[in-house]
């Protein structure tokens, strides 16, 4: 078995941002017996890298921004491989103390899956509005507003292929007030 990682973690002022990238893998090569079949060889090789870019502003807005993927490859008698993917962007509105916004967004492709159910968008949103601190807060807040009704995922060893399904809470938005006396 052999891993590597690595990571490039660096701040460039000229964007008041900081970037990370990140890179990684793992080969394996192990034999087993599965059902009393013969002995076989398995071989396994993951390779994930990814960016992700935040920044660091004084004024009103900020965002963060990144993705990552993951390639898998396991061999045995047959051979399967697949690339998944995440990406997300956040993003940051405190126009002052009292009112401020968040908006975070997040993609799922799953390479391994058919292209009917293999990319999945969620989108919340949260906002604040404070009277007087400590005694007043309006907020509103929104879940899943894209309406993501199911989330699969797979995962595919040498010996098994798993399914897991999810059902989603509906689209919801939420009116709250907070008062302390």
């Amino acid at each position: 078995m052999m891993t590597l990682n690595a990571n490039l973690d660096r701040y460039f002022k000229p964007i008041s941002s900081n970037l990370k990238i990140v890179f990684g893998g793992s080969k394996s090569n192990y034999k087993n017996v599965v059902n009393n079949s013969n002995l076989r060889e398995v071989k396994n090789n993951a390779v994930n890298y990814g960016f992700e870019l935040r920044s660091g502003f004084r004024g009103i807005f900020n965002y963060h921004i990144g993705s990552k993927w993951n390639y898998n490859e396991i061999e045995t008698t047959i051979k399967n491989s697949y690339t998944d993917n995440v990406s997300f962007l956040d993003l940051s509105f405190v126009f002052n103390k009292n009112v401020n916004f968040q908006l975070q967004t997040e993609r799922y492709y799953f390479g391994n899956l058919d292209s009917n159910s293999n990319k999945y968008y969620f989108m919340d949103l949260e906002g604040r509005y404070t009277v007087k601190e400590n005694k007043l807060t309006f907020s509103i807040s929104g879940n899943n507003l894209f309406n993501t009704e199911v989330f699969r995922s797979y995962n595919i060893s040498d010996i098994s292929t798993s399914r897991t399904e999810y059902r989603l809470q509906p689209r919801y938005v939420l009116l709250k007030m907070e008062f302390r006396f």
